[in-house]
Order: structure tokens, then sequence, then C-alpha cells
């Protein structure tokens, strides 16, 4: 998917209500879109909480102004560089949308995905890794996204945080 498709007028209004564009800028886009697409931030600085807008619409649509925070129910969200961010440290999350309804700048929104974007990666501390048995991840996985072999439903899982919670070995960390 090239960066043009799948951005609607909401997407553009939004990102230049936050974002000046110069004409020389403008022109250099148009000229040189390979090196406009490169700029497009892909990947999450901090794990952010669910229902966010791709990174770079987050960056710039999120003031910290921590109505995420107050709504959060297990107290999973927290501001740093005044942006929110989500710690799964104690307790997971169950994707109740409190913290996007709450949002009034949309950096979270409903619309937007159902997912932390964090996946779980299994150490050599995993009792399976060792040939032993366990299933509690896999048994406790809402999404039922582990399989006995460790291989992650990236599709299916939605980056809750109930299967680190569940290791007793302290095996799964979330990236």
């Amino acid at each position: 998917m090239t960066a043009m498709q799948g951005k609607n007028e909401q997407y553009y209004k939004a990102y230049l209500t936050y974002n000046r564009i110069s004409r020389r800028a403008l022109l250099r886009g148009v000229f040189h879109p390979a090196e406009q697409a490169t700029q497009i931030r892909e990947f999450r600085l901090a794990p952010r909480p669910p229902f966010a807008a791709a990174e770079d619409l987050f960056l710039a649509a999120c003031n910290g102004c921590g109505a995420c925070v107050a709504a959060c129910p297990y107290n999973l969200i927290r501001i740093s560089g005044q942006k929110a961010m989500l710690e799964l440290e104690y307790a997971a999350c169950d994707l109740c949308g409190k913290c996007a309804e709450s949002c009034s700048t949309h950096a979270l929104h409903p619309a937007f995905k159902k997912d932390t974007q964090l996946r779980p990666h299994f150490s050599e501390h995993c009792l399976l890794k060792q040939n032993q048995f366990c299933a509690v991840c896999q048994e406790i996985c809402p999404q039922q996204a582990i399989s006995a072999d460790l291989q992650l439903n990236h599709e299916v899982c939605n980056g809750c945080g109930e299967c680190k919670l569940a290791c007793f070995v302290s095996a799964i960390q979330l990236i």
C-alpha cells in the first residue's frame, strides 16, 4: 500500500491542522513522491493505546491532555513527553474504548484499529522452548492467537497483554 492509499479528506484536514507545508515542500512532494513517502513514520516510537491513529498523525494530534489517562479503568495509560503511552506491566487492556471516546483531538478514535500493535515475543526462558509442558499463554489468550508451537497469528492478536501477565516465568515480552 502506498502512502497515498487509504487516506481520506478527514486525514489530510487533521494533518494540515497540525502541520504547515510551504510551497517548496508541496512542490517537492509532487515532483519527488518517493522522498516524501520515506518521511512518513510507520513504526511506533512508544506503545500507544488501542484505537491510536498512525504514528505520524498520532504525534501531531495528541496534545497530552490526559483525558485518556482519566478514562482508562485500569490505569494503563500515562503521559510521557506530552503524548499518551500504554503500559501493560501489571494489567491487560480489555480494549473497552473508553480512552478513544474521551479523546477530544481524535489521536485515539473508535474508528481506528482496535489494537495496541504490541505483539508477544517468547524468550529462551519459555518452558515450551525448553521442551517442557506449558499452555498458560495459549489458554489465557482471549483471541486464541498463540498456537501450541508458539506461532503467533498476527492477524488475530490485538496486543491486549493477557499472555504476558499470565506467564509465570516472565518469558513473554510485548514488542
